[in-house]
């Protein structure tokens, strides 16, 4: 699944939507010259080995020298909820937002549509877990040069306004 999701970064992440009208991801494509996106799977025990990776994550050290960590499972590993509540409870109750990470969940089973576009990965379940102050950065850099100005309001809050 690393090469499928590899492939959906350069080719639908990383390039210029026609009807968009934007690149869904501006700097998908930077990190992947960089070779800054670290790949890892999460196994078949679901929540238990995502939860575990997660903690290892708040406990340990970040690796400045990546800028996205990308956990992955099989569609059927987790549900959209399981997902969601492991996510937030992380970047809450664990204090990722505290350590300064964020993770961030796109499940298949809860499609992201942006103006008719889908825009999740849709073959598997991704956890994208990066610096919050970096991505807040970046995304206010976005919102100045107008990228979120056609969104919305669901999608922003969802997206962008939650972590502020």
């Amino acid at each position: 699944m690393q090469n499928e999701i590899k492939q959906w970064v350069e080719e639908f992440v990383s390039v210029k939507n026609e009807t968009l009208n934007k690149i869904p991801c501006p700097f998908a494509k930077q990190a992947v010259l960089n070779d800054t996106i670290v790949y890892k799977e999460f196994s078949s025990d679901g929540v238990l080995s995502l939860r575990h990776q997660l903690y290892e994550l708040v406990n340990n050290d970040w690796d400045d020298t990546k800028e996205v960590l990308v956990l992955y499972s099989d569609t059927n590993t987790i549900s959209v909820d399981e997902t969601q509540n492991t996510v937030k409870q992380f970047n809450t109750t664990c204090k990722f937002l505290d350590k300064d990470l964020v993770a961030l969940e796109d499940h298949p089973d809860d499609p992201e549509i942006l103006n008719g576009v889908e825009m999740n990965f849709g073959k598997g379940i991704l956890v994208l877990v990066q610096r919050l102050s970096k991505l807040n950065k970046a995304s206010a850099m976005l919102k100045r040069q107008g990228y979120y100005d056609d969104w919305p309001e669901e999608n922003y809050a969802d997206v962008v306004k939650w972590r502020e």
